[in-house]
């Protein structure tokens, strides 16, 4: 226990000085009667600072791009808007990431979902060469398939609680159909490997787990 010789009081606990005086203690600390905890930044903090990140770049960016037009006279500069642009959908990115951390699975299929949209704006801006559609679109779908159902069977979850996450990846998959009739996928077989993939999926859960479906369908239209 320490000692105040000024109060002459006993102070318990640890302290670094009298608590009335602010003197000086003699003797020995007594250990904390609850452990110290760590703070621990907040969700909400981490937000701020990753939107301080976005205006410190949407800053940057803006005043390049008038120091370029002001000093050159010309405004053909579109690299400023790009980096914005990609920052601001990181910045969405890792805002909705912090908000879902707490659901791997729906955090894995945002992400996924955030990779094919990143993946089809950037091939726009760099001339629509069509690896989006060809490539990562079905490579990405197929791999969130195989995700979501080794979550279901490693949390032996019934498939009721995860098949609304497949139907939304089965109606993404099916809309690959478009590109392929229209030709504009220049590379095919991926995506029709994919919606295939998808379709046997679908048949055997509407013929073996048919029942799942209804009372997942009915769980979600009655929310």
């Amino acid at each position: 226990m320490q000692y105040c010789p000024k109060c002459k009081v006993k102070v318990r606990g640890y302290k670094t000085e009298c608590p009335l005086c602010q003197g000086r203690l003699t003797g020995t600390p007594e250990d904390p009667v609850y452990p110290v905890l760590k703070k621990r930044v907040s969700r909400v903090s981490l937000v701020k600072i990753l939107t301080f990140i976005l205006a410190v770049i949407f800053i940057v960016m803006l005043s390049a791009r008038f120091l370029l037009i002001h000093e050159l006279g010309r405004d053909d500069f579109s690299w400023p808007g790009v980096v914005m642009a990609i920052s601001f959908m990181a910045w969405i990115d890792m805002v909705v990431a912090l908000m879902l951390r707490g659901n791997v699975l729906k955090l894995v299929t945002f992400e996924a979902y955030a990779v094919m949209v990143f993946s089809y704006i950037a091939n726009r801006i760099l001339g629509n060469r069509g690896w989006d559609i060809a490539w990562i679109i079905p490579i990405v779908l197929v791999a969130l398939l195989v995700f979501t159902i080794a979550i279901g069977i490693a949390t032996k979850a019934h498939l009721e609680d995860y098949v609304n996450y497949l139907i939304l990846d089965f109606i993404v998959a099916m809309l690959q159909i478009i590109p392929v009739i229209s030709e504009t996928n220049v590379f095919m077989w991926p995506a029709v490997i994919c919606f295939a993939i998808y379709l046997i999926l679908a048949a055997a859960i509407i013929l073996f787990r048919f029942r799942d479906l209804k009372n997942a369908s009915a769980k979600f239209w009655n929310m």
